[in-house]
């Protein structure tokens, strides 16, 4: 039985998955609103609005005029590049679930720039795991629409069958679900186990490393 359901293919979600990146991302949030002369936000309610894209967090929580938006968004990115692993982490058991699946073919699937996406992961040794990081910015489309998981599987040549999505938010279950593939939900990222739960994904779980549990 466990092994009908070993996948050949996993695709994982970056933020709140992979890494434990909020500190940062927070931090380059307001940064930028102190720019604007706006008072900080507490990292909790910035990082309730991670998860579809920078321009998305900047549009939501920099409410400056539209005209400056261009301008609020560069001051962002500017600083997330320059201080993206100041805080920024493996989460547990991510390092033990990477080297169990090393001879899987691996990806990873984000709404962050692919440029920052290959920033965290080179700078957090594990950019050479994965055959294939797709971001927000490499397709016409992006999470929670099942063009990127569609992407990979292609990339992959497999089957949706054959493969399992790990992420922690609805836009990741979402893309999984409509691509086909089983979708695992962890609670690492900023949806409480209720709300995942409620999506149906195949498999909840509260660190990565119970994924082996599942798939061995």
């Amino acid at each position: 039985m466990a092994g009908a359901a070993v996948p050949r293919g996993l695709i994982f979600d970056l933020d709140g998955t992979l890494v434990d990146s909020f500190a940062d991302i927070a931090s380059a949030l307001n940064w930028t609103r102190a720019q604007f002369r706006l008072p900080l936000l507490p990292q909790a309610e910035i990082t309730r609005h991670v998860g579809s894209g920078s321009e998305y967090l900047v549009r939501q929580l920099v409410p400056v005029a539209s005209e400056r938006f261009e301008e609020a968004l560069g001051f962002f990115l500017a600083w997330y590049e320059e201080n993206a692993l100041k805080q920024t982490r493996l989460l547990q058991g991510v390092p033990e679930v990477l080297a169990h699946f090393r001879d899987r073919s691996l990806a990873v699937v984000t709404n962050k720039t692919f440029d920052l996406s290959e920033k965290v992961l080179r700078g957090l040794g594990v950019w050479d795991r994965f055959t294939i990081v797709v971001g927000g910015d490499s397709l016409e489309r992006r999470k929670p629409d099942p063009l990127p998981v569609r992407h990979v599987l292609d990339t992959f040549a497999l089957s949706p069958g054959e493969v399992v999505l790990v992420g922690d938010s609805p836009h990741d279950i979402h893309a999984g679900q409509a691509a086909g593939v089983r979708t695992v939900a962890v609670t690492t990222g900023v949806e409480a186990r209720a709300a995942l739960q409620a999506l149906r994904p195949d498999h909840v779980i509260d660190r990565m490393d119970e994924l082996l549990r599942h798939y061995v």
